[in-house]
C-alpha cells in the first residue's frame, strides 16, 4: 500500500500558486481522470497526438473503479450463452472483454494472481471480478506511465475548470481554452489553451463553464417521446449518488463510532433482523417495496458464492485467498443509496442558506460547495449501514462468526474518514449532442419487459457507431420518503427516511445489442469540445444504461479516436459522422490501427473474442453493412465454414464486385480477412454518404439532430413490440383443432398445466399415474416465462431419457414439441415407438419444432426416447399429445 501512495505522489505535476496563471498549450486537453479520461488520453497517445494534458479534480485515476471505489465490475449485461460462466446471475455478459477495458482487467487480473492467487480473489454472488481501488489505481498510471514519462501526456491533479475562453467570432462558437483553480477555491492558477476538449468530468465541468448547451434530470415525454418518460418528475430527481466504503477484516473487533443523525430506522432493508424489526413502519409513500437479504454467513459458510451482505460484493475472501483477510465493498445493497430529491431538511435548510431554494436544484448545476454539503450527508447515511450491521445486526445474530464488528474502514484511500474521496455518481448532466440517443432505439422488443427479452440486435443500429454496448435501463430507487410520525405539526422531510422506486424507475427494461453513435459525443452547437464519462447525448433513460466499468471506458477511447482524427484532417469532430473516410479513419483508430492495442468491439457479436485473427476484417465489414445479417445473428460463428450461398451473398452486397481468385475455401473468419483486403482497396469513394441536405441529409422529413438513421430514409422510431411470426409448426403452441386423447406438458412442480393439459414433472414411471420416465429427470425442468402455453416449459436431457405412457395396443397419432422459448439448442433427437421423428435439429430461442407421426403400440405402452447423447446437445421436451387408438 505505501509503494502504491508513493507511486501516486510522484507523479502529479506540481503548479505553485501564484497570481499570475501558469499557461500550457496542448492539442488534447482531457478535463477529468476518470476512466473515461484516463482511456481518452491513451487512445490519442497511441494515435500520435503529441500534447495531451489531464487536468483532474482530485488525485486518484480511474474514476468509479477508484476513486468512487466501485470495486466490484459491472458490465454489459444481456441474454444468452456467453458469460461469466455462472449460473445465478439473472443476465450474463454480453461481449468478450475487447479494447483498453480488456487490457486493464487482464493487468487487474495478473496483480490478483501474483497477490492473492487467484484473478477472481472475490467469490462475490454479483460478478466475477473484484480489486482493492488502491491497486487498480497503480494499474491505471502504470498504463499510462510511458505516455507521462515522454511528456506526451501531463497530469495535473486537484484542479477544476472555472473559466472558458470561447472563440464567437464564426457562427458556432468554440472552445479554445480553459481556466483551472484548486479545488480549495484559490484563484484560478493555471490556463490551458487547446484545440480539442474532452469533458470526462463527473458534473461536466467544462461544459457548464463553456456555455455549450446542456440537460439535466428526468426528460418529459414530450422532450424526446421515450415510452417510460414519466410526467411532472421534479427537475432534482437523478439517479442517486452512493457513497461506497470499503471494509477489511480486522484482528478483533473494531466497531466505528455512531454517525450524527443515526437512526436504526433509516436501514429497513439491511438484513432479515432489519425488516423484521421495522416491517411495518408507516412511510408517507405507501407501497415502498420492502425486501432484505441474509446479513452474513455462518461459521463453514464464508467461502460459498452467495447472496448476503457479506458475499455479495465481496473483494477477496480471505479463507481461500493468499491474503488470508476479507475485505468487502459495501454498496447500495443495504438502504444505502442517497436519492437527491425531497432532501432531509438539515441538509435542504443549509443549501438554501448559502441561495434560496438552492435545495430544489438539480446536483448538476450545484456548486462545489454546495454538493459538499449534500456529500457530507450522504456519507453520514452510508456509515449509518455499518453501524447498524454492526450493533443492531450484530446482537441479533445467533452465529457471530463474521459479523461486521470485526470489520474496520479501508486505510487505502487516505482520507481522514477512511471513506472514498467521491461518491459513486450514477448520472451526471447530458451533453446536448448532435444526436440524443433515445430510448425506442435500443429497447427490447420482445415484449414489456426484459422477462421476454431474447438475444437480437437494436430496432437502431447508428449508422456512426462506434463500439457494441448492452443493459438494461437501471434506475435505483429515486424517491425518498419519511416516517409520518416524524413530521406531524406541518414539519416536512425530519428524521428517518428510505428510498423507494417511483413510476417507470426500476430495472425492468432491457436494451438490445446496440451500439454508441460518433454523433452523441459532439456537441450539436458548439466546436473544440467533446463529452466523454457520462456528459454525453442521450436520455436521462438511456444514461441509466450507458454508466458501466467497461462503457466509460470504450467512451473515452471513442472520444480519444474522433479527437485524433479531428485534428488529424483539421477538421471539426461534427463532420465526421457526414464523411465516410473519417468515420471510417475513427473506427481504424479503435478497431485495428495500433496492432499492440486490444481492438474494440465495433458490431456487437455475441461470439467473437478480440483475439480472433479474423476479429478486425469481421468488425469493419459488419460496421460497414457489407455482411448478410438478420436481427437475431448475434453470433458470427467466424470459425464456421465459409458456404458458397454465405460467400454469394456477401459479394452481392457490394456493386460489380466478384469473387477473389486467391479464394478457395475456408472458415467465415478467413474469407473476411480476404475480402476486407479488397474493400481496402477500393478506397472509400464508392462508400461516400450521400448527404441531400444541411439540414436533413437523407430528406426524409426527419430534421438530422432527431435522425437515428442519418442516411436511411425513416419514419420517427417508435417503441412497438415485435412479434416474432413462426408457422404454426415453429411456434410451440399445440394446434387447437386437433383434438387428442390425451396431452401431457412436461414441466416443473410449480407449473400450472394448461387447459385440457397433464402435467408431467420428469417423475420416474408410476403404474397408478400411468405415465413417467425410466429415471428420475424431475430436476431437469426450465420454464422461461416468455411464452403463454406449455412451450413455455419443458423437461430436458443432455444425454438420452426415456418416457412411457400407459396405452391400450393399437394405432396411435402423436404430435409432439421440442425447443426452448429462452434458449437456442443443439442436436436434439426424439423417437416415438422406435420410429425416429426428430434427427439432430437444433431449434433457435424462441423457435420450437413441432411433428405429427403416427406409430403401433403393441406393449400396452407408448414409449418416447429423447436425447442424441451428442456432445453439447439438449434435447428439450415441451408437450406431447396422443390421439387414438385410430
Amino acid at each position: 500500500m505505501r509503494f502504491v501512495l508513493a507511486l501516486l505522489i510522484g507523479l502529479f505535476v506540481s503548479i505553485p500558486n501564484a497570481k499570475t496563471a501558469n499557461e500550457m498549450d496542448a492539442d488534447v486537453l482531457i478535463v477529468g481522470g476518470t476512466e473515461s479520461g484516463w482511456a481518452a488520453a491513451i487512445q490519442a497517445a497511441r494515435l500520435g497526438i503529441k500534447k495531451i494534458v489531464i487536468v483532474h479534480d482530485g488525485r486518484w485515476l480511474g474514476g468509479q473503479f477508484t476513486e468512487q471505489a466501485l470495486a466490484c465490475v459491472d458490465e454489459n449485461k444481456g441474454v444468452g450463452k456467453v458469460g461469466w460462466g455462472v449460473d445465478w446471475h439473472p443476465m450474463k455478459r454480453s461481449f468478450h472483454r475487447f479494447g483498453l477495458f480488456k487490457e486493464l482487467m487482464d493487468g487487474i487480473e495478473a496483480f490478483n494472481t501474483a497477490k492473492y492467487g487467484s484473478p477472481m480473489p472475490g467469490l462475490p454472488h454479483h460478478g466475477p471480478s473484484t480489486f482493492r481501488p488502491a491497486e487498480a489505481e497503480a494499474i491505471f498510471r502504470e498504463m499510462l506511465r510511458p505516455y507521462l514519462q515522454t511528456g506526451q501526456v501531463v497530469l495535473v491533479t486537484d484542479r477544476y475548470p472555472v473559466k472558458a475562453d470561447v472563440d464567437r467570432s464564426a457562427e458556432i462558437p468554440k472552445l479554445t481554452g480553459l481556466w483551472f483553480s484548486l479545488v480549495d477555491g484559490s484563484e484560478a492558477d493555471l490556463h490551458v489553451r487547446a484545440k480539442i476538449t474532452i469533458d470526462a468530468s463527473d458534473w461536466g465541468d467544462a461544459i457548464q463553464v463553456s456555455g455549450a448547451a446542456f440537460e439535466y434530470g428526468p426528460d418529459p415525454p414530450s422532450r424526446y417521446g421515450e415510452p417510460s418518460a414519466p410526467e411532472n418528475a421534479p427537475t432534482n430527481e437523478m439517479n442517486p449518488i452512493t457513497w461506497a466504503m470499503i471494509v477489511a477484516e480486522s484482528d478483533q473487533e473494531t466497531p466505528i463510532a455512531k454517525p450524527p443523525r443515526f437512526d436504526d430506522r433509516n436501514y429497513p432493508r439491511a438484513t432479515h433482523f432489519s425488516l423484521n424489526e421495522f416491517r411495518d413502519l408507516d412511510w408517507d409513500v405507501k407501497k415502498v417495496g420492502l425486501g432484505a437479504i441474509r446479513h452474513w454467513p455462518d461459521a463453514g459458510e464464508t467461502s460459498k458464492r452467495q447472496l448476503t451482505v457479506y458475499s455479495v460484493r465481496r473483494i477477496v475472501e480471505g479463507r481461500t485467498s493468499r491474503d488470508g483477510k476479507t475485505a468487502i465493498l459495501l454498496n447500495y445493497m443495504n438502504g444505502q443509496d442517497y436519492p437527491l430529491e425531497r432532501l432531509p431538511a438539515h441538509v435542504a435548510d443549509a443549501l438554501d442558506a448559502t441561495e434560496p431554494d438552492a435545495s430544489q436544484k438539480n446536483i448538476v448545476i450545484l456548486s462545489r460547495a454546495q454538493r459538499e454539503i449534500i456529500f457530507r450527508d450522504a456519507k453520514q447515511h452510508a456509515l449509518g449501514v455499518l453501524y447498524h450491521l454492526q450493533n443492531f445486526v450484530h446482537d441479533r445474530a445467533p452465529d457471530q462468526t463474521n459479523s461486521f464488528r470485526r470489520f474496520h474502514l479501508s486505510d487505502e484511500f487516505g482520507t481522514p474518514d477512511r471513506l472514498p474521496p467521491k461518491p459513486y455518481i450514477r448520472e451526471s448532466l447530458r451533453l446536448k449532442a448532435m444526436y440524443m440517443m433515445r430510448e425506442q432505439d435500443g429497447r427490447n422488443r420482445d415484449g414489456e419487459t426484459k422477462t421476454k427479452a431474447t438475444p437480437r440486435f437494436a430496432a437502431v443500429m447508428y449508422p456512426d457507431g462506434l463500439f457494441a454496448w448492452q443493459f438494461h435501463y437501471d434506475f435505483h430507487r429515486t424517491g425518498r420518503t419519511y416516517l409520518i410520525s416524524e413530521n406531524a405539526g406541518g414539519k416536512g422531510n425530519q428524521g428517518p427516511w428510505i428510498d423507494y422506486h417511483k413510476p417507470l424507475r426500476h430495472t425492468n427494461f432491457l436494451s438490445d445489442r446496440s451500439v454508441f453513435p460518433l454523433r452523441s459525443l459532439v456537441p450539436e452547437r458548439f466546436d473544440g469540445l467533446l463529452g466523454a464519462q457520462g456528459n454525453l447525448g442521450f436520455s436521462s433513460i438511456v444514461s441509466a444504461a450507458i454508466r458501466l466499468h467497461d462503457q466509460r471506458i470504450h467512451i473515452g477511447q471513442a472520444a480519444g479516436a474522433t479527437a485524433a482524427v479531428a485534428l488529424d484532417a483539421g477538421v471539426s469532430p461534427r463532420q465526421i459522422p457526414y464523411d465516410r473516410a473519417l468515420l471510417e479513419s475513427v473506427r481504424h483508430g479503435l478497431c485495428g490501427q495500433v496492432d499492440t492495442a486490444t481492438p474494440i468491439l465495433l458490431w456487437p457479436f455475441r461470439d467473437l473474442d478480440s483475439a480472433h485473427p479474423a476479429f478486425v476484417a469481421i468488425n469493419r465489414l459488419a460496421a460497414l453493412g457489407l455482411l448478410p445479417l438478420g436481427i437475431r445473428d448475434v453470433d458470427f460463428r467466424p470459425d464456421d465454414p465459409a458456404s458458397a450461398d454465405w460467400i454469394a451473398e456477401v459479394v452481392a452486397k457490394v456493386e460489380g464486385a466478384s469473387l477473389p481468385t486467391e479464394w478457395t475455401s475456408g472458415t467465415r473468419g478467413e474469407f473476411c480477412q480476404v475480402w476486407w483486403t479488397v474493400i481496402q482497396q477500393q478506397g472509400w469513394e464508392g462508400w461516400a454518404f450521400q448527404r441531400l441536405s444541411l439540414e436533413d441529409a437523407d430528406d426524409d422529413g426527419i430534421a438530422d439532430p432527431d435522425d437515428a438513421l442519418l442516411f436511411t430514409p425513416n419514419e420517427p422510431i417508435r417503441f412497438e413490440i415485435e412479434r416474432r411470426v413462426l408457422s404454426a409448426d415453429r411456434d410451440g403452441v399445440p394446434d387447437k383443432t386437433s383434438v387428442p386423447t390425451q396431452s401431457f406438458n412436461f414441466c416443473g412442480p410449480g407449473v400450472a398445466a394448461g387447459d385440457g393439459f397433464v402435467a408431467d414433472h420428469g417423475q420416474r414411471f408410476d403404474r397408478e399415474r400411468g405415465h413417467g420416465w425410466t429415471e428420475d429427470l424431475s430436476q431437469n425442468h426450465r420454464k422461461r416465462n416468455r411464452i403463454d402455453g406449455p412451450g413455455d416449459s419443458f423437461v430436458f436431457t443432455r444425454e438420452t431419457a426415456t418416457w412411457e405412457c400407459r396405452v391400450s395396443s393399437g394405432r396411435y397419432r402423436i404430435r409432439l414439441c421440442v425447443g426452448d422459448s429462452g434458449h437456442e439448442q443443439s442436436s436434439q433427437s426424439v423417437s416415438v415407438e422406435g420410429d425416429l421423428l426428430i434427427d439432430r435439429v437444433s431449434t433457435p430461442e424462441g423457435e420450437f419444432i413441432e411433428v405429427t407421426g403416427e406409430v403401433s403400440v403393441h406393449d400396452g405402452r407408448l414409449t418416447v426416447d429423447i436425447g442424441s447423447g451428442a456432445e453439447g446437445s439438449n434435447t428439450c421436451l415441451n408437450w406431447l399429445q396422443i390421439e387414438g387408438p385410430l
